[in-house]
């Protein structure tokens, strides 16, 4: 007989948790909107601050594994990538990466550690300055783009959309496991409420904003998958670095949410398939001639 409960043992939240969850929700969410429709510096810092404190997150995972990243070269190579973008330099980003290898080797080599600690330390500082630092660039130079407000809003509505109902349909009719090894709380109906709830809440700003164009529908399409592709991949650095959570020891800015790492682990995916999509067009410039 079924019971309406999910086939495996899953963990629900308190409910204070989850009072906690929709409270930062409610208080998050318009501030994030608020910080898009100003855009300018005050949304780069912004940018910068959330990239500094998800790049020292990443790396305080391997602290277990003595292969943490050196916050020395990752965080000042994320915020100088968001700068560079917010000045309308691109171009130079891929600069920034070389000299951030670079930075990474010296690092290592001025280490105390075995040469094979010191190599995995250097690789995890650049691969957090790949992971972390390059969307937090798009991010920014998509917003800086013509009509770069429709955008933005089109990147983050398929992130939230495909994020919320994929935690509300596991909720209410989560069976099979999706991830188990990965995440186990994550089930098939999730994703797949969630990947449709993404792509309704895209289309509908789309064409609240007339702009719901043959070109764009691709990425309504694979938006949300990427979305819960970015969920399971930080959950798949979580479990290499044997660790639950992602906020730093003392600092969860995000009550009821985890760290900050965790709430942007979809966007990070969403905003740089957003971005290279919209390059691949030709650019973004030419959809808000239409």
């Amino acid at each position: 007989m079924t019971t309406g409960q999910p086939a495996f043992n899953q963990r629900r939240p308190t409910p204070s948790n989850l009072t906690l969850r929709v409270i930062t929700a409610l208080v998050g969410g318009p501030l994030v909107l608020a910080l898009v429709y100003v855009n300018g510096w005050w949304f780069a810092v912004a940018a910068a601050g959330v990239a500094a404190v998800a790049i020292l997150e990443l790396y305080a995972l391997g602290r277990d594994r003595d292969i943490q990243g050196y916050a020395g070269v990752g965080v000042p190579a994320v915020m100088i990538l968001v700068a560079l973008s917010a000045a309308g330099r691109p171009d130079l980003l891929p600069a920034v990466l070389l000299l951030a290898a670079a930075g990474a080797a010296l690092a290592a080599l001025r280490g105390r550690a075995r040469n094979l600690k010191r190599r995995s330390r250097a690789l995890v500082t650049l691969a957090g300055v790949f992971y972390i630092g390059l969307p937090s660039a798009f991010l920014v130079a998509l917003r800086a783009q013509p009509e770069g407000l429709t955008w933005l809003v089109l990147v983050l509505a398929i992130t939230w959309g495909t994020d919320t109902l994929a935690f509300v349909g596991g909720r209410l009719w989560g069976r099979h496991r999706l991830a188990p090894r990965i995440s186990p709380k994550k089930t098939v109906e999730g994703a797949i409420i969630g990947a449709l709830g993404g792509a309704l809440l895209g289309a509908l700003w789309l064409a609240l904003n007339d702009r719901l164009l043959p070109e764009l529908l691709p990425l309504l399409v694979i938006g949300p998958p990427a979305a819960i592709a970015g969920d399971l991949f930080e959950s798949w650095i979580k479990r290499f670095f044997h660790a639950d959570e992602s906020h730093l020891a003392g600092f969860n800015p995000i009550p009821g949410h985890g760290g900050v790492l965790d709430r942007i682990d979809s966007l990070i995916w969403v905003v740089t398939l957003g971005y290279s999509y919209f390059q691949l067009l030709g650019g973004i410039g030419r959809l808000g001639g239409v």
